[in-house]
């Protein structure tokens, strides 16, 4: 293998190129660079202060991540300005809460700060060295955090600190939340260890480390005195809620979910504080549970109501049942038709519930609207055009403010009055200088039907204004990862906004953009979205490569020049396609793929429901879904990029794959990016990936004047793979 010296550290390159792809790229047609979509910045965690005058939220500057203050018709003002870490290029901030209208507490680097809106000069709290989680009492007034591994809780004012917790078999303790009435704190803990993973064909002198958690449980201590209570738990109680925090209901009892080993069953389950626990609504889904896209289970803050998603009538669906239901008849749907709900978050007063929703024939975006929990009354609040989430009501429940991305912008904070007729109004503006959203392309809503079963697959195509439609043009099918994201018609708002950002500018740069919500996609119904129940790497690849051939009957996309690319679940079906395809696509960019799901599934029950089945019970499943068992059939240029502190799929999948192909004597190229995750947060290496992906698609996509020609329609069970490879003809 070759090997080249670059600013990120050692990229290792085999076959087509050494080091970044020889095909130079072209200069951008427009404002969107690669530098600049490199620089979009990302806020999150929008929340009120108490007088309802001021909005914080966290924004994050491709790995500087501050908190910031902003009020309606004022440009948002910095409370904070951390250095990065030197040798990381990264600084974090891990939560925060309002104490005052004016003070705001927050965790970093281990410990506990504190802001005032007014000096805009963070200190440290004394005292509160080595704080893991922190959340605050309901009156503001108390602090539970965890420390050294144990539940503590202390008084803000008063300086003191105690004690609740001596646990001794060095679980990991997370999440602490109050009661209502402040008298007990719940928490989750959870064993685990490091253990190094076996890879014999990478040698001795690297070893990876797999992370292993069991015995996962909900803890319960009162913050007086006595031992706490622990009660097994799949989940911890966390039940999506807003910030992640354990929800209480009145009694005091703690309200949690819990799923069967197979994923077919969801239970919403309330435990009191003496562990007596029992089950007042339950889901079955004959193939596994999937509801996604803001599934929350969040309580009314007077404890006498939940609200909840569901989608046992064929979508998900918002409802809310009495924390004291003696029944599931006692539940009331709020929601209904043929879209889905979520990020649902109660008003202070506990009469109104505000969530987002798609609309009928219109899943690819979000509104938002208000529910009465009493009536079942909706009314809109937020009907502009694009994705509006997560809004968080004001302690007077007169405003909101929530995230918004549209086809103009990435996601922002706005706030907008729950009055008729108020305007929203956005506070942050994440795009850099320099980039007109004139440029930007919108994406439209299409179907085509699948190579399955001719089932119709919802999309988003992307052709930019100024593409001359008289000729023909290269394309890419872009492939969401994780297996229940989706696509928008607008700027993603979540973790695969930067991948957004780039096919925009290859938008820009004249090639067609196709990126399909495969079936297992959320955001859709229920039958689409368990569509991969014992057909992992099946269908949905069906769906991918069924996007090529909808690519080709646009007079304007040249048939044989089309790429696909996809991160994650994204990358592992990147490789599917064109493992299933070989001749279908001219190139393809696997970023941090799954390789194997025997080694990747190992403690991971949400995939272990999707395959419906285990190594044991189903071997011939996880050799048909394993790409690093028939990478012998690819045919066509491959790059592959992945970061070494991804944690999502770890590294060890990627050298099996790399491992793999070396032994075939497949050329591929390939770029590892030490320290990185696995969304590619830092500036720096989104620039070099995005260029390396610009130059890799420009060399096998546009700059071929004799392409290798794509077998257009011919089965993938049909294909012939034992064929050489081909190599992509070149201009001279």
């Amino acid at each position: 293998m070759k090997s080249t010296k670059s600013y990120l550290g050692l990229v290792f390159c085999m076959g087509f190129a050494a080091g970044m792809p020889a095909g130079a790229q072209e200069a951008p047609r427009g404002s969107i660079t690669i530098d600049r979509i490199a620089d979009v910045k990302y806020p999150t965690e929008p929340a009120w202060s108490p007088d309802g005058q001021t909005v914080a939220f966290l924004w994050d500057a491709a790995g500087k991540q501050d908190l910031y203050m902003a009020r309606p018709g004022s440009a948002p003002v910095a409370l904070t300005d951390f250095p990065v870490d030197p040798d990381i290029l990264t600084s974090n901030i891990s939560r925060f809460e309002w104490t005052s209208p004016t003070d705001i507490v927050f965790g970093k680097d281990d410990g506990l700060w504190t802001v005032s809106t007014t000096t805009h000069k963070p200190v440290r709290l004394a005292g509160y060295q080595g704080v893991t989680a922190f959340s605050l009492s309901n009156d503001r007034t108390q602090i539970a955090y965890i420390h050294q591994g144990q539940v503590w809780v202390g008084s803000l004012a008063g300086k003191t600190q105690r004690q609740l917790t001596r646990f001794s078999d060095g679980a990991r303790v997370a999440g602490p939340s109050f009661s209502l009435d402040n008298n007990f704190v719940a928490f989750t803990t959870t064993l685990f260890s490091d253990l190094p993973e076996p890879m014999p064909y990478n040698g001795n002198r690297l070893i990876a480390i797999r992370s292993r958690t069991w015995g996962q449980k909900l803890g319960i201590v009162s913050v007086f005195s006595g031992d706490p209570v622990l009660i097994p738990t799949t989940e911890g109680g966390g039940g999506g809620a807003a910030g992640a925090r354990i929800q209480w209901a009145a009694g005091p009892v703690v309200v949690h979910q819990e799923f069967s080993p197979d994923r077919k069953t969801r239970e919403i389950v309330e435990t009191t504080v003496k562990g007596m626990s029992r089950t007042i609504w339950k889901d079955f889904d004959p193939l596994w549970w999937s509801l996604a896209d803001g599934p929350r289970t969040v309580t009314s803050p007077d404890g006498k109501s939940i609200a909840f998603m569901s989608d046992r009538t064929g979508w998900a669906h918002l409802y809310v049942i009495p924390a004291d239901a003696t029944n599931e008849t006692q539940a009331k749907q709020l929601g209904k038709g043929d879209f889905g709900d979520g990020y649902a978050n109660w008003s202070h007063d506990s009469k109104s519930i505000v969530f987002a929703h798609s609309e009928p024939g219109n899943q690819q975006e979000r509104f938002l609207a208000i529910a009465d929990a009493a009536t079942g009354t909706v009314k809109q609040v937020v009907t502009a055009r694009g994705v509006n989430r997560d809004a968080v009501f004001s302690l007077d429940d007169t405003k909101l403010t929530y995230l918004r991305s549209a086809v103009e912008h990435p996601q922002e904070v706005y706030t907008v009055g729950v009055a008729a007729g108020s305007k929203p109004v956005r506070l942050s503006d994440s795009l850099p200088e320099g980039l007109n959203p004139a440029d930007l392309t919108a994406p439209v809503g299409v179907h085509y039907p699948s190579r399955k079963d001719q089932k119709p697959v919802p999309a988003t195509l992307m052709v930019n204004k100024n593409l001359d439609k008289t000729t023909k043009h290269p394309a890419i099918i872009w492939i969401h990862g994780s297996g229940a994201d989706q696509n928008y018609l607008a700027w993603h708002p979540g973790s695969y906004r930067m991948y957004y950002g780039i096919c925009e500018y290859f938008a820009q740069q004249g090639y067609v953009i196709l990126t399909p919500d495969y079936r297992g996609s959320s955001g859709h119904s229920r039958e689409w979205t368990t569509g991969t129940f014992d057909d992992l790497g099946g269908g949905e690849t069906d769906d991918v490569n069924a996007g090529a051939e909808y690519l080709k009957t646009l007079p304007y996309v040249d048939p044989d020049r089309i790429g696909v690319w996809g991160l994650s679940y994204g990358g592992f079906m990147t490789l599917q396609s064109i493992i299933r395809a070989p001749k279908l696509y001219a190139a393809a960019i696997d970023v941090a793929g799954v390789g194997d799901w025997e080694t990747y599934t190992t403690g991971n029950s949400a995939i272990l429901g999707r395959l419906g089945s285990t190594p044991v019970s189903d071997p011939g499943e996880y050799d048909r879904s394993a790409p690093v068992r028939h990478l012998d059939k690819i045919e066509r240029p491959l790059m592959i990029l992945q970061g070494t502190n991804d944690t999502n799929v770890p590294l060890w999948e990627t050298l099996k794959v790399v491992d793999q192909l070396e032994k075939l004597g497949k050329p591929f190229d390939m770029a590892f990016y030490p320290g990185e995750i696995h969304f590619f947060r830092r500036a720096f290496v989104l620039r070099d990936a995005w260029r390396r992906s610009d130059a890799f698609f420009y060399q096998y996509l546009v700059a071929p004047t004799v392409p290798v020609k794509s077998s257009d329609a011919t089965p993938p069970d049909k294909i012939d793979s034992s064929r050489p490879i081909l190599a992509v003809a070149k201009k001279q």
